[in-house]
């Protein structure tokens, strides 16, 4: 009878096989890595360029700074929307895994691949956020002052 039971038992991720484990993984890490690149080489690259030695320069050491740091800022926002697109598609394809609304996704131990994909929506929506929000301080404050 116990073994009976054991295998009537459900899987807790019963959809598991329509996600892949490299879709999970890049639309939670991609996004918040594209964001620390993005804010740690535009950052390097403008202290540089405007601060070499000891005094801050009025102008950049090249000319090419601006459209650099805009190539940098535009590649983390386009990484971060293609995490946040991927994480939609994985949640799209398992949101049906396990019956019951959002407070059950959370309390539950069931539904693992639809809770990842939910994380990585929460993950991808907060960081491309948080990449507009970065990319607008170039806009704002001057290159080199």
């Amino acid at each position: 009878m116990a073994a009976d039971t054991f295998l009537d038992t459900k899987h807790p991720a019963p959809e598991r096989d329509r996600v892949g484990l490299g879709s999970l993984s890049f639309s939670l890490a991609a996004p918040p890595l594209a964001w620390s690149i993005q804010s740690i080489a535009g950052y390097s690259i403008s202290s540089e360029a405007c601060y070499p030695g000891d005094t801050p320069l009025i102008a950049p050491l090249f000319s090419g700074l601006w459209p650099l740091v805009l190539t940098i800022n535009g590649a983390a926002l386009l990484i971060g929307v293609l995490g946040f697109s991927i994480a939609y598609r994985n949640w799209c394809a398992t949101r049906r895994e396990i019956g019951g609304g959002a407070a059950q996704l959370i309390e539950r131990g069931e539904g693992r691949t639809r809770f990842l994909a939910m994380c990585g929506l929460l993950v991808g929506a907060g960081f491309v956020v948080a990449t507009l929000f970065t990319s607008v301080s170039l806009f704002i404050a001057p290159v080199c002052r």
